[in-house]
């Protein structure tokens, strides 16, 4: 059984309506479909999100088994004194582990933040409406704090509009990793018709996440992927 065949035995099994899951998930109900149809692997991105809606951990997605929780070995040999003590001693040992604890957290040193630089357009990119691009040629750089999405991305982006909403609101500024094309259910930077905007692919289409917005018909435009989407960056003060 693929992860694909898996993810559907589950929403059948549970009685999950498939509409409310693709919503959950950040799709729409045609990328669900095409998934189910082409029997295709979903995106690597979107694999936590459907296993936290299943109720069923990555494991059970990939290899059909869940994986057995083991403890440390010395956390098993505390469990094991633990489970010899009478009532009251048990409670009198929480408390004290718990105030260790304390003083060892309160010793702890706040990690050190590190700032990155990133390339970033004075050019909006649209969830609206449509915004006119002209090809990023006004940049400057923006600091923020390094992630492991920062570091992988080649610039920066600020939303104009809604129609991304939830996942992307008016004002944010998005990662980018440049790239010709994205995988289906993806969210990518699009040239469509001399506008910029910031979808999701689902092939012939690109789709607005926000019910209120129409989705966008590539078939006979001039379009063009700009690169993939990674998150947004959370700016440094």
């Amino acid at each position: 059984m693929t992860i694909t065949e898996r993810i559907f035995v589950q929403l059948l099994q549970k009685n999950i309506v498939q509409k409310d899951f693709a919503s959950q998930i950040g799709v729409n109900e045609k990328t669900l479909s095409a998934w189910k149809r082409n029997n295709s692997l979903p995106p690597a991105d979107k694999l936590s999100k459907i296993s936290d809606c299943l109720g069923v951990s990555l494991d059970y997605l990939i290899t059909g088994k869940e994986k057995s929780p083991t403890l440390p070995k010395d956390e098993l040999e505390l469990l094991r004194h633990y489970k010899r003590l009478p009532h009251d001693e048990k409670i009198s040992l929480i408390s004290r582990a718990e105030a260790i604890a304390d003083v060892y957290e309160e010793q702890v040193e706040e990690p050190k933040t590190n700032i990155i630089s990133i390339y970033c357009s004075d050019n909006r990119v649209s969830a609206g409406v449509g915004e006119d691009l002209f090809d990023y040629e006004q940049w400057h750089t923006v600091d923020v704090i390094e992630t492991p999405q920062s570091r992988k991305a080649d610039f920066m982006l600020i939303v104009d509009g809604e129609s991304m909403s939830p996942k992307f609101h008016d004002g944010d500024y998005v990662l980018v990793r440049q790239q010709p094309a994205v995988e289906l259910g993806q969210i990518g930077i699009f040239y469509v018709d001399g506008k910029g905007y910031i979808k999701e692919y689902d092939g012939d289409y690109l789709i607005s996440i926000n019910p209120d917005y129409d989705d966008i018909d590539l078939k006979n435009t001039d379009s063009r992927c700009f690169g993939l989407v990674l998150g947004i960056a959370e700016l440094a003060e």
